[in-house]
This record gives C-alpha cells, sequence and structure tokens, in this order.
C-alpha cells in the first residue's frame, strides 16, 4: 500500500457523471474489465490498525493499489472541507456521514448514488438519518456510530467520594469536590478546538428525545437563539463550570491528546469526549490496555438526566466521489463491496466493533469501557441534535470565542442561528 506523501494542511476544526448504483448485486474485488488501478483514497489519520489492514487486504485481493492521502484527525473536517474546495477529488472519501456534513459536499453533483447497493437493504433505518439525502444513499457506513458521553477516571472519583455525574447539577457538585483535592475535574481541549463543543451538546441530549429538537431547527419552527432554548441553556451552563473552575487552567492551548494522557494518569477526573477515542486513550496508556480496563469507566450525561449522545463518524463511512474515469470509479464500487461484503465480518471480529450490518455477529472479547459506551447506547441513546442540520459547523469556533470571554452564550447562539440560516436557503431545506 502506497501512502502519499502530499499531507493536507491542518487548518482550525469547525464540527463537508458517471455512476453504478443501481447494481445490487455484490461484486468480487478487481472486477473491473480492464487492468489494476490506482486509487486515491483520503482518510483520517485516526484510522484503527484493523481498517488500515483491511485496505491492505481489498490490494491484495484485487491487485489495485491503494494511495492513501491522510488527513489528520486534528482539524479533520476543515482540511478536507479546504482539499474539496480546490476541486481535487478522491476516488473514495473517508468522511462524516452526518447529513449536515454530506450537504457541504454537494452530493448531487459530485458523489455517487449508492442507493441500490446490497448493504443499504442489511442496514436496518440507518440511512433515514445518515449518509443520504434527497431520496438517495451516498455513503457505505461500516463504522459504530460516535457515542458522546463522559469518560471517568474511576480511581479519582472514588478517591474524592463522587460517583459519575448523569445531570449537569450532578457535575458542577464532582467539580467542587474534585477541586477540594487538588484535582483537574474536567480537561477540556481548546488547542484542538472541536472537543470543546461536546458538553454544550451532551446538555441537549435530554431535550432531544426523537430528534425533536433537531427538528425543530432544522425545520426552521425553532431557533438556536431563542430566549431559554436548550442550546442556550447548554451554553451558559458550560460558562458556568467555566466560571467555577471545572476546567483545566490550558483548555485554550491542550490538544486531545493532552487530555486522554490527563485522563488515563489521573491528573484530570473526566473528559467528555466519544467512542472513537479509545484508540487515542490506548495511546496514552502507552498501549496497556489492561491499565485502560482498569483505569476509565463511561457514562451518559445531559441536562437532566444520564443519556448518551450519537453521530454517526467518518471512521469507517466511505463516499464514491464522481472522477469521470469508468475503470476507477468500477474499482472504487468493488471497494465498496468488498467493506460491506464478506469482509466485514472479518473486520467487526478484528476491530472488535459491533456491527452496523444485519446478520453479521457481534465481538466476543470486548473491553470494560467499550461494554460501558454499548450498554449505555443500548439504554436510550439520542441521536446529536446538530445532525442534521447545516452550519452547525460554526459552533466549535464559536465555543472558542465563548471560552476567551469573547461571545456570551447569547450572542453566541444569535450569530450560528444566522449560520445555520445562510446554509439552510443555501442547500434549499424546506421552510427556509
Amino acid at each position: 500500500m502506497r501512502v502519499s506523501k502530499r499531507l493536507l494542511g491542518a487548518a482550525a476544526c469547525a464540527a463537508l457523471t458517471l455512476t453504478a448504483a443501481g447494481c445490487g448485486g455484490a461484486a468480487e474485488p478487481g472486477g473491473t474489465d480492464g487492468g489494476k488501478v490506482t486509487l486515491t483514497l483520503w482518510h483520517n489519520t485516526a484510522d484503527p490498525a484493523p481498517l488500515v489492514e483491511m485496505y491492505k487486504r481489498f490490494e491484495r485481493e484485487s491487485g489495485h493499489t491503494i494511495e492513501l492521502v491522510p488527513i489528520p484527525s486534528d482539524g479533520f473536517e476543515d482540511s478536507t472541507q479546504t482539499k474539496w474546495a480546490t476541486g481535487e477529488r478522491p476516488d473514495i472519501l473517508e468522511y462524516h456521514a452526518t447529513v449536515s456534513n454530506l450537504l457541504a459536499l454537494n452530493p448531487s453533483e459530485n458523489l455517487r448514488d449508492l442507493s441500490g447497493e446490497a448493504y443499504v437493504a442489511r442496514s436496518g433505518d440507518l440511512y433515514s438519518s445518515a449518509g443520504a439525502t434527497g431520496g438517495k444513499v451516498y455513503a457505505a457506513i461500516t463504522g459504530f456510530p460516535q457515542v458522546f458521553g463522559l469518560y471517568y477516571n474511576k480511581k479519582v472519583l472514588a478517591d474524592a467520594g463522587v460517583k459519575p455525574p448523569g445531570t449537569f447539577d450532578e457535575l458542577s457538585a464532582a467539580c467542587r469536590a474534585l477541586s477540594a483535592k487538588g484535582v483537574t475535574p474536567v480537561f477540556e481541549s481548546g488547542g484542538s478546538i472541536w472537543p470543546v463543543q461536546i458538553l454544550p451538546l451532551l446538555y441537549v441530549s435530554a431535550s432531544n428525545e426523537a430528534n425533536a429538537y433537531g427538528k425543530a431547527i432544522a425545520g426552521h419552527t425553532a431557533s438556536l437563539a431563542d430566549p431559554g432554548s436548550p442550546f442556550v441553556a447548554g451554553l451558559s451552563s458550560y460558562r458556568k463550570l467555566q466560571d467555577d473552575g471545572c476546567f483545566n487552567k490550558d483548555i485554550t492551548t491542550a490538544t486531545f491528546e493532552n487530555s486522554m494522557k490527563a485522563l488515563v494518569t489521573g491528573k484530570a477526573a473526566m473528559v467528555a469526549q466519544h467512542s472513537d477515542m479509545l484508540p487515542a486513550m490506548l495511546a496514552a496508556a502507552g498501549g496497556d490496555q489492561q491499565k485502560v480496563d482498569d483505569t476509565v469507566g463511561f457514562t451518559g450525561l445531559s441536562s437532566t438526566k444520564a443519556v448518551v449522545t450519537y453521530a454517526p463518524g467518518p471512521i469507517g463511512t466511505f463516499y464514491l466521489p464522481k472522477t469521470g474515469d469508468a475503470e476507477r470509479e468500477q474499482a472504487a464500487l468493488d471497494f465498496v463491496r468488498f467493506m460491506t461484503g464478506p469482509a466485514y465480518a472479518d473486520y467487526v471480529k478484528s476491530a472488535k466493533t459491533f456491527p452496523v450490518l444485519q446478520g453479521v455477529d457481534g465481538p466476543q472479547d470486548v473491553s470494560p469501557v467499550l461494554q460501558d459506551v454499548k450498554k449505555a447506547y443500548d439504554n436510550g441513546a439520542v441521536v446529536a441534535f446538530n445532525s442534521d442540520i447545516p452550519g452547525m459547523a460554526g459552533l466549535a469556533p464559536l465555543m472558542s470565542e465563548l471560552i476567551a470571554g469573547q461571545k456570551d452564550p447569547q450572542k453566541a447562539a444569535t450569530q450560528l442561528q444566522g449560520q445555520v440560516e445562510q446554509a439552510a436557503k443555501a442547500a434549499g431545506l424546506p421552510g427556509w
């Protein structure tokens, strides 16, 4: 497998006509009539080793070459969108499955319709809220959704006599108790920009059963900036946590790698993050899975109850851009059929992840922290309200301004609502 030396420049992260669709049957890898080809794959550098191994296996079984173009996970969205905006197109794009990110790619013009592929029918209702728009499926989602919640250091909480918080009131009380012990209660990663939007989004989860709040914002029947809205309340609660000293002093410069290290070493008690961060957590523990298992727990968190929120993540979510090269387009389709076909069960087993395709057994040997994630998800996870709302990528930089005291919650919500309105009109959403 050839890894391109072209590394995309990392900008600050914001939280993106030939078609072979309609062929529902699975084709064997390398099923092109012509010779072997080289396929470019823009991929997230956080891809776990089992996924990278699947790329290599496809090469071996198809005879094609995959040229990996690595996009740093820190700044992933902006880096991908900046590259995309130049007009350059890979043969395969690994990217977010949320509708808001999908719309940024202008899918009807730039992506191939995969609606007729066999994996779609095996995915339940997954594509009713991810990887699809305008009645067409554009994504091939192979990864379990990113589940967002609160990771905690078991020993640090126990030593302080604190139970894992499930509500923001409990989190605030935990912050006071932990601060009195000289421990950083919650480690935030403003240097990476995107992680600081997680806590406000978690706050809103309790108000988004059946995506009610998300639909109201996307449908223009409610505004993010409505006085007393769940979103404004979430920003206000975040600001109060900051004012109360809940966060690390280097909040504006610390990275998500720093947060994982602080969590597993006990420098910090809690970190709000998603389930795809487990490889980074393992790296922070020096590759010691037992240490992670013994040290870290996971719980849901929202304004009023311990519930997790989820969104389809970029890891293992693939799109096929229109390139105009029929031979490469067929080979790229072979890749999707390979990843969603017989090889998928092997990937689930080796990655120890949970399947999203029906008829595939889940892993037998799963780490305790991942079991915590899955249990929380099965107990009533709520989809992230911002998943289907265009323009929400502007939240992350606004959070940086909120942290720096340059914006108050109401002004931040008003500015973001303006960005949502502009993006929704550009996307032609009903009601805008």
